[in-house]
């Protein structure tokens, strides 16, 4: 046998840049990410994105900084060119959002680019084109700052456009990025359209609440908190809801730290643990928290996309976190306690149990200006066998009839005098030699789902007129699911309409709900749903958008574990197991369990 010896070899250039481009850039909203800071290093109080195609066909971003020096421009697409760093002590004290000179460099690798830009103390502007690798610089008429577009990403990248999701989902994305930043730096004026269409635009007043409005819409906005910042060496501000306003999910959790912004579990654990015990399960508080701390204490240099921060002290930045909104909470919600000094785990940002800390150097409101004006950063369980000797028995009637229509009622009892109701949860029928044990959560979330997802409009009590239409107002992101998918959701017994009257394209009416939202919030359950379905990457899939919305919607109408039935819900339930297709619901949880007198006869050991 012959031994092959591989040879180590250096790469080619082209290779190089490829590879060091995908580090940096992995879809549009990277290449809008890393152009906004651009922007926002610059200086600009103006800062306008356009895309096409979800920023797949193009990305246009625009601002009106102090723009770039004539005979510097050839130098920008050149790798680790940058002004904002020059030494390794540069490093440990980074205040501008860009610093490693990589972001127009990967961008020109992986798309044809054009940068027109004039630098504020000369007449004429200078325009760089990079289109199939060939530079081309010559000088132009421009005003004032700088416009840079990306067209065709990854066009000579087929493997990696392929991992890319739909157009409409890559909006998503860009419009959550835009919408964070338009909270953070709020004395910048934001503009975002896609195909041609506005879908965020904001004041620039450097007013947190204009700004909330803006993103969020008047409702949530009156519910938000601004907080008061504590004295410390750590200083947290920003506006965090009340109570009663919270999410489904973190999406509209917002972090940013010395103005840049990080995702990090244990902040946003800690600012949730300070709403502890009255946040529901499964709920999330709205936020967006501004962060500063001696930049020395913090390494931004630990993840490619900037996206992830090292703490030198991470408790002392969560319990900051914590401490702030705690007290905010407490000066704006009386029924909030004052607790005891809790120490936080800084790895999880949960508090130890046991375990307390010493009153850290808190005492009274910050001197400093809020916000700043100097144009810096503004600042149901699954169903389970019972346990016994005949654990084997204990089958999903799944597994023994192909239809319900060969249970047969022996005894004749009504469902209702036939059933018991165990824990508020269980239902235990009675059905001649059988007994069946019942998820009334899961079998009625069933059942809704096949309401929902077999069910058109016209169908008679599919859908329930509301007596007063109601307005929903959302953010971009879940904006864009509406218009993407209007059809699919009057079809599940939503009527929609978009609501213009100046009051942009995030406002829609909502007329008509499905019949099983009548005694319900259908405005809440609608945004709920959207929140879950934004971050299911099945949506994309023929189909997917109307199966996961359905799962939901379902999910959060059904009947709750825990709640008292009445005898003609009890009834309902039982009429619909003999249909032979709730066997499940749809997450794959059993809803019925079967226990014969075989089981009967060896669990109590007879012969």
């Amino acid at each position: 046998m012959t031994l092959t010896v591989p040879n180590i070899r250096t790469l080619p250039p082209e290779i190089v840049k490829l590879i060091a481009a995908g580090e940096v850039i992995e879809r549009p909203a990277s290449v809008v990410k890393e152009l906004i800071e651009n922007s926002l290093d610059s200086g600009a109080r103006n800062i306008e994105v356009k895309l096409i195609s979800g920023g797949i066909g193009a990305i246009t971003v625009r601002d009106d900084g102090h723009g770039i020096p004539s005979e510097h421009v050839p130098n920008l697409i050149r790798r680790h060119t940058t002004s904002k760093i020059s030494t390794e002590e540069d490093l440990g004290k980074i205040l501008s959002l860009g610093f490693r000179g990589e972001a127009l460099y990967s961008i020109a690798a992986v798309s044809d680019l054009i940068i027109s830009t004039r630098f504020e103390n000369e007449e004429s502007g200078t325009k760089l084109s990079v289109e199939n690798g060939e530079k081309k610089i010559q000088t132009i008429p421009w005003h004032k700052g700088t416009q840079v577009e990306s067209v065709e990403l990854f066009h000579a990248t087929p493997a990696r456009r392929k991992f890319l999701r739909s157009p409409s989902a890559e909006y998503s994305r860009v419009a959550a990025l835009m919408s964070a930043y338009a909270l953070a730096y709020t004395h910048v004026a934001w503009k975002l359209s896609h195909n041609g269409k506005d879908t965020l635009k904001t004041p620039g007043t450097g007013n947190i609440e204009d700004a909330l409005i803006a993103i969020y819409g008047t409702d949530v906005a009156r519910n938000m908190i601004e907080l008061t910042p504590l004295i410390g060496s750590v200083t947290v501000r920003g506006a965090v809801s009340k109570l009663d306003t919270t999410r489904s999910r973190r999406t509209d959790q917002v972090f940013f730290l010395n103005g840049r912004l990080i995702k990090d579990l244990s902040v946003a654990s800690s600012m949730e643990r300070a709403y502890y015990p009255f946040l529901q399960e499964g709920r999330h508080p709205v936020s967006v928290l501004y962060i500063e701390c001696d930049p020395a204490e913090v390494d931004v240099n630990v993840h490619p996309h900037k996206r992830e921060v090292r703490f030198s002290q991470p408790r002392m930045i969560t319990e900051a976190v914590y401490r702030t909104v705690k007290t905010n909470l407490q000066a704006h919600n009386p029924i909030v306690e004052r607790s005891e000094n809790i120490e936080i785990d800084p790895s999880t940002g949960e508090v130890m149990p046991g375990r307390h800390t010493a009153p850290m150097d808190y005492g009274g409101a910050s001197s400093q200006p809020y916000p700043p004006t100097d144009g810096q950063f503004f600042s149901g369980p699954m169903s389970q066998p019972i346990s016994g000797g005949a654990r084997s028995e204990h089958k999903n009637l799944q597994h023994i009839y192909r239809s319900f229509d060969e249970i047969g009622v022996e005894d004749g009892l009504k469902p209702s005098e036939a059933t018991l109701q165990f824990a508020s949860t269980y239902l235990i029928y009675n059905s001649g030699k059988k007994i069946f044990l019942i998820d009334q959560h899961n079998l009625h979330e069933r059942i809704l789902y096949e309401g929902f997802i077999k069910r058109e409009i016209e169908a008679a009590g599919s859908s329930q007129a509301l007596l007063f239409p109601m307005q929903v107002t959302l953010p971009p992101t879940l904006a864009g699911l509406i218009d993407d998918n209007l059809e699919d959701l009057n079809k599940m017994g939503f009527e929609i309409e978009e609501f213009s009257e100046g009051k942009g394209p995030r406002s829609y009416v909502l007329r008509s709900v499905p019949q099983a939202l009548k005694s319900s919030d259908p405005v809440k359950a609608l945004t709920d749903c959207l929140e879950r379905v934004s971050e299911d990457e099945k949506i994309e899939e023929p189909g997917g958008f109307r199966k996961a919305f359905a799962v939901n919607l379902a999910c959060k109408t059904a009947i709750k574990a825990g709640r008292k039935l009445t005898v003609d819900e009890i009834e309902f339930l039982i009429k619909h197991i003999e249909d032979g297709t709730y066997y499940t619901c749809p997450h794959g949880r059993p809803t019925i369990i079967e226990l014969d007198e075989d089981w009967f006869r060896k669990a109590f050991k007879r012969s």
